[in-house]
């Protein structure tokens, strides 16, 4: 039961970001490879306000000691206002040249967290995050954070689908099929990527905020470019233009590596191999999954029925 709400937590989680890439790449034409920077904006931003004042061998300056609501909002707002100064620059770039200045933002954002201090402690983190206590409704904290993520991509979904079905979101996909007939009946391309491009960011930093609950630890270990491959590669996974897929993609990669490191192993050598082998196995998975795209194939019929 334990793995299932792990899988279930993280997988959640992290398609909350597999769902927002989707957005901004299968419908807006955005190649974002910096997707790890707005989710530590959030986590990062979720702990300072919640944090206590500074005291003893601390070296970060703010610690507002705000509740957890107030940090979770703070989150979503942190990640807009980094896509809003991001946003503004890089998109009007195209193509390698987008994916390479947004990657380059992500990096320039972990190098400032590793080294000032200020912020949140450097290379140590914040730790003992503050959280809701869940026993208050009678919940353990599996259960408890388990739901709040999978609602959190529930939310996710459901607003990233009207928002498609809305003539707002055909104007994404005209742009996404054919931007100079777009641009031909009057669309302003620059204005909806860049608004979809912040608006993809919001569910990122609550994410961010989630992750930081479940971790109660915020360090820039955690925010690593490693986490934008396994959001990409889930993409790919799952489908592109399909939130269906986005989801599966995720919940599948998140599961096939969480049963890869539930296996007991009786030494430190044989768990090194065994991570070295995950690795292995999840790059034939995607090379497996590249060659017949089951959820996309899915996906494709369920339209034409």
């Amino acid at each position: 039961m334990q793995i299932f709400l792990t899988i279930v937590m993280f997988g959640s989680l992290f398609s909350v970001l597999t769902l927002s890439l989707n957005l901004q790449y299968a419908r807006g034409g955005m190649i974002n490879f910096g997707v790890v920077a707005y989710f530590a904006a959030g986590a990062y931003a979720y702990a300072i306000v919640t944090q206590q004042p500074p005291k003893g061998l601390d070296q970060y300056l703010f610690g507002l000691g705000a509740p957890w609501w107030a940090g979770f909002i703070a989150a979503g707002l942190a990640a807009m206002a980094f896509a809003f100064l991001t946003g503004r620059p890089t998109l009007r770039l195209r193509g390698e040249y987008l994916a390479l200045t947004t990657f380059a933002f992500a990096e320039m954002l972990h190098s400032l967290l590793v080294n000032e201090r200020r912020i949140g402690n450097g290379t140590v983190g914040l730790a003992n995050v503050e959280r809701p206590d869940p026993a208050g409704i009678g919940l353990s904290e599996g259960y408890a954070y388990a739901g709040a993520a999978f609602l959190l991509m529930l939310v996710t979904a459901l607003a990233f689908r009207r928002l498609l079905a809305s003539p707002y979101g055909r104007a994404i996909d005209a742009i996404r099929d054919d931007e100079t007939a777009a641009e031909a009946i009057g669309k302003d391309i620059p204005r909806l990527r860049f608004q979809v491009f912040v608006i993809s960011a919001i569910p990122i930093g609550f994410a961010g905020a989630l992750y930081a609950m479940i971790t109660t630890l915020v360090s820039p270990d955690l925010f690593t470019a490693e986490v934008t491959f396994f959001v990409w590669i889930a993409l790919v996974l799952g489908g592109e233009r399909t939130l269906h897929g986005a989801v599966a993609g995720t919940m599948a990669l998140v599961g096939f590596q969480e049963l890869i490191r539930a296996i007991p192993f009786e030494s430190i050598r044989a768990a090194e191999i065994a991570a070295a082998a995950e690795d292995v196995l999840t790059g034939l998975l995607f090379i497996l999954i590249l060659r017949w795209q089951p959820f996309e194939v899915l996906a494709k019929r369920k339209q034409t029925a």
